[in-house]
C-alpha cells in the first residue's frame, strides 16, 4: 500500500525542514514577580492561581530541534546593574533529557517538584525540573536560584560549553521595563526564527507556567502545532496502523487471487456434508 510510505515520508521531510538552522532551545518565559507581591491587574497563573510571588523563582524553555539531547547542558543566570553572573544550573545525565521532541516545554522551578510524566505521543509535552537546595538533583543541579525584575538574563550552553541561546532577558529585549509584578514572555509562536533580540519578547501579566504563553490581554495564545506535528496525534497513529493492516490484507488477497488464476494454487470446492 503506497499511502503509508508516502505519509511517513511527508512527516520525515517536514521534520527535516523544521530542524534546519533551528535554535535548538529557547527561553520562552520567566517570572519576575516579587516574593511579597502579586501579578498586576488581578491576574492569576492557571497553574498556581493568584498567589504571592506567582509560584516563586521559575523560568520556561521550549525545545525547537526535534530529538534533542540536552544531557549536561548548562543554564547560566545573571541579573543586576551591571549584569552579574549569578547561578549555573546543569541538566543531569538522566535518560529523560536524551531525546526531547520539538515543542516540548521545560520549566525550571525552585518550588515545584520534579514532573517526569513526559509523554508527547499521548499529549504530555511538559517537563518540570526542580532546582533547589532541598531537591533531589535527579534532573538539574540541586541549588536555589534567583529570578528577578532587575535585568534578569539566561544563557543556554551545550555540554561542551558552546552558547546555544542567549543571553536573553531584560536588558537584551526588551531593554528595560519588566516590573516586579510582571512576567517576561515571548509573544509569538516559538520557532527557529526567534533570537534573543526578537522584538516579541515583552512584559505582561498573562502568566502560564508550563503552558503556551498568552498575550494581548490573554486573547492570543502561542501556537505549537508546527513544532509538535513531528509526533503524530494518537488518532493518526491508530489510523496509520489500521491502514497498514488493511493494506497487507488487501495485498495478500490480491496475491492469492493471482495464484489461483494462474493455476498455481488449486481452488478447492466446499466439502458437502453427507445427506
Amino acid at each position: 500500500m503506497k499511502l503509508i510510505p508516502r505519509a511517513l515520508a511527508v512527516l520525515a521531510l517536514f521534520g527535516s525542514a523544521l530542524r534546519a538552522d533551528a535554535a535548538a532551545l529557547i527561553l520562552n518565559e520567566y517570572n519576575a514577580v516579587n516574593d511579597d507581591g502579586f501579578l498586576k491587574d488581578g491576574a492569576a497563573d492557571p497553574y498556581f492561581g493568584r498567589v504571592l510571588g506567582n509560584g516563586g523563582d521559575w523560568f520556561e524553555l521550549v525545545v525547537i530541534t526535534d530529538h534533542l539531547d540536552v544531557r549536561g547542558w548548562s543554564l547560566d543566570t545573571a541579573e543586576g546593574s551591571p549584569v552579574t553572573p549569578d547561578e549555573t544550573l546543569t541538566l543531569s545525565q538522566s535518560a529523560l533529557w536524551s531525546d526531547l521532541r520539538s515543542g516540548t516545554i521545560i520549566t525550571i522551578s525552585e518550588l515545584v517538584p520534579d514532573d517526569v510524566s513526559y509523554d508527547p505521543a499521548h499529549g504530555d509535552w511538559w517537563i518540570n525540573a526542580q532546582a533547589a537546595d532541598a531537591a533531589s538533583g535527579a534532573l538539574v543541579t540541586a541549588s536555589n536560584f534567583k529570578v528577578t525584575n532587575q535585568n534578569w538574563q539566561l544563557t543556554i550552553r551545550d555540554a561542551l560549553g558552546n552558547v546555544v541561546f542567549g543571553p536573553a532577558g531584560e536588558g537584551i529585549s526588551p531593554v528595560s521595563g519588566i516590573g516586579g509584578d510582571e512576567i517576561w514572555k515571548l509573544e509569538a509562536n516559538p520557532s527557529a526564527a526567534i533570537t534573543p533580540l526578537s522584538s516579541s519578547y515583552k512584559d505582561g501579566s498573562s502568566s502560564t507556567f508550563g503552558a503556551p504563553n498568552r498575550f494581548n490581554a490573554g486573547q492570543d495564545v502561542q501556537d505549537f502545532s508546527a513544532l509538535r506535528s513531528v509526533v503524530p496525534e494518537p488518532a493518526l497513529l491508530a489510523w496509520l496502523a489500521l491502514a497498514l493492516v488493511g493494506g497487507r490484507a488487501k495485498a495478500a488477497l490480491s496475491e492469492a487471487r493471482k495464484r489461483r488464476s494462474t493455476g498455481r494454487v488449486p481452488v478447492r470446492s466446499p466439502v458437502r456434508r453427507a445427506q
